[in-house]
């Protein structure tokens, strides 16, 4: 790992937004279909040049998902995926990858795992930050202080209608990136998309952090959009919807052609 950075993500994130490179960001749902296509998918997106992995952990009562992301997560609950099967996984990854992997789940999932063993079980499993959409900046302290004390990433979501002071608290609790959520709403493709540079120009002003806008992006025109503003794009919902298309038929290979495709237009 380079000097300076001990953290993956934040290694990643602030080496490609100092070399004017932009970060891609891609999210898949811990087991769906299962386990082992979720471990081919890690491996295939490594290799086609991903810089974070965001890997989701079933819930049944998501807030922030659309319903392409809420259905993978219903499925793998039925298969019966869990944190510690998932923790399991990542640990057979680890240092196999040069991808940073990220946990993306809700805060109840981590409260009844309990939080110091969610925070340390990350940490020895080759987990290098956390994404919670529920939970607010302000009630964070705990959670924070566990991460920062294991050397884990935590990173914050805003939206286009957050206010100066909520920015600035997300911003100062998040390392590796701020999480620009696109749109007032959920997680899902669109054909139209707004526009950020406003909202972007605003949160520039008051981080030095890269932002990583998502929700909305599922082509080359879309993540070209955005990027015009933004250090990096997240993608989600489009490589679940081709996993889902393709279940039975090479569901690794078509996402990686995806990724790729996506990954050139950068």
């Amino acid at each position: 790992m380079s000097a300076g950075y001990s953290n993956k993500l934040v290694k990643n994130m602030l080496v490609n937004k100092d070399n004017k490179r932009k970060s891609f960001i891609v999210y898949i749902t811990g087991g769906f279909p299962d386990l082992k296509t979720t471990k081919k998918l890690i491996l295939g997106l490594d290799k086609a040049g991903v810089d974070v992995i965001e890997i989701g952990v079933p819930f049944s009562d998501p807030v922030a998902d659309g319903p392409t992301i809420q259905e993978s997560s219903f499925y793998a609950l039925q298969k019966g995926v869990t944190l510690k099967k998932i923790l399991k996984m990542t640990k057979e990854l680890r240092g196999e990858i040069n991808a940073a992997v990220v946990l993306m789940g809700y805060y109840n999932s981590f409260l009844k795992y309990g939080l110091s063993k969610f925070v340390t079980g990350c940490k020895n499993n080759g987990i290098d930050g956390i994404i919670i959409p529920d939970l607010v900046p302000e009630e964070s302290c705990t959670l924070s202080k566990l991460a920062k004390e294991n050397g884990l990433a935590m990173v914050f979501l805003i939206a286009p209608n957050s206010s100066e002071k909520r920015i600035r608290l997300a911003a100062s609790r998040s390392s590796g990136f701020l999480y620009c959520v696109s749109v007032k709403g959920i997680t899902g493709q669109r054909k139209k998309l707004p526009d950020i540079s406003k909202y972007i120009s605003k949160v520039r002003k008051i981080t030095k952090l890269p932002l990583a806008v998502g929700f909305g992006v599922s082509n080359n025109a879309q993540a070209g959009h955005f990027l015009k503003k933004a250090d990096g794009v997240i993608v989600g919902s489009a490589v679940i919807k081709i996993i889902k298309d393709n279940i039975k038929n090479k569901p690794v290979e078509k996402v990686v052609r995806f990724v790729k495709s996506l990954r050139k237009g950068f």
